[in-house]
């Protein structure tokens, strides 16, 4: 039943991509950009998919390489991933001439590419502001995580927790955009 879950989720995903009109934020180009959180530093794109956006990030753990570092002789036993991936689809709702508010589903995984994927998911929202006249962005991204997963060669499972929204305090980010 989880495999077919997931199979009907992709095609819905695929639907949703094909029957997207080509509009989105009122700049309507691919961005790029630097977000600085918590758990996710790096650098992103987003992306117009029609009415929809698509925000794909590559990061560094900011807060934990911070703690490894503070914990001298023990950072040998701490385990951190060496990338932070990010990424959200979102639907762009304009609140005024230069502000999108984005509201969709997202992830953030730790991988270091050869052991396996850790991740938390959920819903999202980000303000975008457009400076009047320039092709430079900024925004705020915010997410209410409510389920984590975990998938490697051994052993995939997604689960939830009352407490894994509270993990929202660490996915935060914001940061800059420049569009061409």
């Amino acid at each position: 039943m989880e495999k077919r879950s997931k199979t009907v989720l992709v095609l819905l995903m695929i639907l949703l991509f094909a029957a997207s009109p080509l509009v989105s934020r009122p700049t309507d180009g691919i961005a790029i950009g630097a977000q600085v959180g918590a758990l996710a530093t790096g650098v992103v794109v987003d992306i117009p998919l029609g009415n929809l956006a698509l925000n794909v990030g590559l990061n560094t753990p900011l807060l934990w390489t911070y703690i490894a570092s503070q914990s001298g002789a023990a950072e040998e036993n701490l385990v951190a991933p060496f990338f932070i991936l990010s990424g959200d689809l979102t639907k762009p709702i304009p609140l005024g001439e230069h502000f999108d508010l984005k509201l969709g589903i997202s992830s953030l995984a730790g991988t270091d590419f050869e052991t396996g994927v850790i991740g938390i998911g959920g819903a999202t929202a980000k303000g975008e502001y457009w400076i009047p006249d320039k092709n430079l962005g900024l925004f705020m991204h915010m997410d209410v995580p409510l389920f984590y997963y975990m998938v490697s060669e051994d052993d995939s499972f997604i689960s939830s927790n009352w407490l894994i929204p509270l993990f929202g305090i660490f996915t935060t980010s914001a940061g800059v955009l420049w569009t061409f």
